[in-house]
């Protein structure tokens, strides 16, 4: 038996605990299963973290998230220390680890954040680029004020230059017409645009 076999076998069996006297056939297959479950898992965080390794990361602010129909994966629509904003996609939401992060995000939603982003090639085309998100680490609550032309030009740039749209979701959010506005507030307005899969 090779080192790393023992070792999974000896956490597999301290994770099931003490054989109770005559069910060593019971023990011996919960034993079995959990090493196995041990080494697909430690084969999946091995991946994760060169996805970690590998990613660029920045700090940002989480506005928004929603759910794309054609791909499943969710889309976080966050702005970067530059005021400006970008859009990242999670893994597919059809998977476990996509819709992981779709929920994580949502719970995050206004939040000064820590992002790791990959630019992953698409599997139906390998010329184009998605950039994913693969970890965000929370940093608490953005209380920081959002100066008035920098949240007017987040919300024309999210509603794609349609001034019609982003003036209506400004009203509709009841954002001030001047003075700086709250993270939430500018985050409230772009709720409001019509993104094209709201969650």
């Amino acid at each position: 038996m090779n080192p790393r076999d023992l070792e999974l076998t000896l956490a597999a069996a301290r994770a099931v605990g003490p054989c109770p006297p005559g069910e060593e056939a019971a023990w011996t297959e919960l034993v079995r299963a959990r090493a196995v479950h041990l080494y697909t898992l430690a084969d999946t965080v091995g991946q994760d973290l060169v996805r970690l390794d590998s990613a660029k990361q920045f700090t940002a602010t989480l506005l928004y998230v929603y759910v794309e129909a054609t791909s499943t994966r969710g889309v976080l629509v966050l702005r970067n220390t530059s005021g400006e904003l970008e859009r990242l996609r999670t893994d597919r939401g059809d998977s476990e680890a996509g819709r992981a992060m779709i929920e994580r995000a949502r719970v995050l939603a206004g939040h000064r954040l820590r992002v790791y982003r990959l630019n992953e090639q698409m599997a139906s085309n390998a010329k184009l680029q998605v950039r994913t998100v693969v970890h965000l680490t929370d940093y608490g609550l953005d209380t920081d004020p959002v100066q008035e032309h920098s949240a007017k030009e987040n919300v024309l740039v999210a509603a794609e230059g349609d001034k019609d749209a982003a003036r209506r979701a400004w009203l509709e959010a009841e954002l001030p017409e001047t003075g700086s506005v709250t993270v939430r507030q500018l985050a409230d307005a772009l709720a409001r645009l019509p993104l094209a899969d709201p969650p």
